[in-house]
């Protein structure tokens, strides 16, 4: 009895550490005219998850209605301010929500709507680790124009920490721009943080090899514990964190060829 009772704690612990290990879906739609008065065209396509697919999607438009579906269209009685919001379930069984308020005027008209393709950030805890949103910072460039990592959200980013005299980051500088060659067109940026005492020897190393595609910043020393690398926990270089369009962190760790890897999928 006690070695039955044994393996069912077992099962039962591994389904919970299988069931923590999942990561939540990434819900998020947009909404346009649907082509007649009070009607509205709903679009989740551009959801996604971190680690699995998402398996269904459900809606309540806010009018005491609800559907399923990717794309889906409803009409609305009349005018008035709807709350919609979007569940989507992922592979696992793991739900997460979207809302968004949809304003129609008297005359059928949709007010408001946002742009298809406008970036938003994942609604999930800001942290370090894949499946986490990576925190926004904000810092100079060589011309002292100040540039965000929020600023790229509806791009991929490669967010590479490095310092000019560190032979291992100069060698991932090829690679770097290979895959920038590679995947610009679609929506790839490269941001890299120097960590160099000051900017003139990091933007020169880049100047000086070509590497004039790339966004460099500078996380001044003199900032100390407030530094982004104290922040982004880097203790070495080169660390090189992929970040997704909606902000989320794909891979965290050393800029090896395996990169591509997960490059790839996002585009």
């Amino acid at each position: 009895m006690l070695r039955a009772f044994g393996l069912v704690l077992v099962i039962v612990m591994g389904a919970a550490i299988l069931s923590f290990a999942n990561d939540k879906p990434l819900p998020r739609f947009s909404y346009s005219d649907g082509g007649s008065p009070y009607t509205v065209l709903f679009d989740a396509s551009r959801s996604s998850d971190p680690d699995g697919s998402i398996s269904s999607y459900q809606w309540t438009f806010g009018d005491g209605y609800s559907g399923s579906g990717e794309i889906v269209s409803h009409t609305y009685s009349g005018a008035g301010s709807f709350q919609v919001t979007l569940v989507v379930f992922d592979d696992a069984h793991t739900a997460a929500i979207a809302t968004e308020t949809v304003v129609i005027a008297p005359d059928g008209a949709l007010q408001g709507a946002p742009e298809a393709g406008s970036p938003a950030r994942a609604d999930v805890p800001v942290g370090i680790k894949v499946g986490q949103a990576a925190p926004d910072f904000t810092l100079r460039d060589s011309t002292g124009k100040e540039i965000s990592l929020s600023d790229f959200l509806g791009k991929v980013v490669i967010l590479e920490f490095w310092r000019s005299t560190c032979p291992h980051c100069r060698d991932s500088m090829p690679h770097l721009q290979e895959l920038l060659e590679r995947y610009k067109d679609d929506g790839l940026v490269v941001v890299l943080v120097a960590l160099d005492w000051n900017m003139a020897t990091a933007q020169g190393y880049l100047d000086a090899n070509g590497y004039t595609d790339f966004i460099n910043l500078w996380d001044d020393p003199a900032k100390g514990e407030k530094r982004i690398s104290n922040i982004y926990d880097v203790w070495t270089v080169p660390h090189t964190l992929l970040i997704d369009r909606q902000g989320v962190i794909r891979y965290a760790g050393y800029p090896t060829r395996n990169l591509d890897v997960d490059l790839d999928p996002l585009f």
